[in-house]
């Protein structure tokens, strides 16, 4: 077993309940699957409660092609990782840390047409195309939990965010409406992800779909889990092992789960 793999199972095997989860009323709270599901959840919660990095966006990218490349997909999310900290940390600044945690998930297998063959009709005797069919296993997204963007870096902005207002509101300051409380700040910082998101990152396509920024204060709830613990339960729907860890979270571009 990987040094990786083992840390994980260390993580998760002490677990009896799920300590975070509000909703109770659960179906398959019985279930091995459950069980083991929520050990995993509670464990990512707990990592990012002891530190200061609680998520507070979830960016989640739909590739506009079939994407299957998991290499190429990491190196992705390594650009993510860049391009956000070029706008919003640019000279490392403990103070602005941004972590990101990447979770790639696959879309459902579907069924495809992969040729087409010869078929006698006994009844009319006669021969008609059939389309032989296969499973295509699904195409790969990603999942992104982003830390809070200190309301330093958008009150008093660099050039580079000053740049990027001009281009979001047609001024080089926020507006005031925007200034006032907590919401219209969070409001700023999700424009600029995601304008900075698109412009350069070249795998976001330009629909609206290829890129939806959420944020912990308007998410609701998901699977039992409220606010920025929901967002944790969507990413971590299909983990229900040690495997699906390995495979599902992006440690190389990743910051909670430190397996040093």
């Amino acid at each position: 077993m990987s040094k990786t793999r083992d840390q994980y199972r260390r993580w998760i095997k002490d677990r009896h309940g799920s300590l975070h989860k509000v909703d109770t009323n659960d179906a398959y709270k019985g279930r091995k699957w459950r069980i083991n599901q929520n050990h995993i959840r509670d464990t990512f919660i707990d990592e990012y409660e002891s530190s200061p990095f609680v998520p507070s966006y979830m960016i989640t990218v739909s590739y506009y092609y079939e994407q299957y490349d998991m290499q190429e997909v990491k190196d992705n999310n390594d650009r993510m990782n860049k391009v956000i900290d070029d706008l919003f940390n640019p000279r490392n600044m403990s103070k602005y840390v941004i972590t990101k945690d990447h979770f790639i998930e696959r879309h459902k297998d579907k069924l495809v047409k992969k040729k087409p063959q010869k078929v006698l009709d006994t009844i009319k005797n006669e021969y008609e195309f059939d389309w032989e069919m296969e499973i295509k296993k699904g195409g790969l997204h990603v999942h992104t939990l982003v830390s809070d963007i200190h309301d330093d870096v958008i009150t008093r902005p660099n050039s580079k965010i000053r740049r990027l207002i001009e281009k979001e509101y047609g001024m080089d300051q926020i507006p005031i409406s925007l200034q006032q409380d907590d919401w219209g700040l969070n409001q700023v910082k999700m424009a600029l992800l995601e304008r900075c998101c698109r412009e350069r990152c070249h795998y976001i396509g330009d629909s609206k779909k290829s890129l939806v920024i959420s944020n912990r204060d308007e998410y609701g709830s998901y699977d039992g889990y409220i606010g920025w613990k929901g967002m944790v339960a969507y990413v971590t729907k299909t983990m229900y092992n040690v495997d699906n860890i390995v495979e599902v979270y992006d440690r190389e571009n990743s910051s909670i789960l430190y397996t040093e």
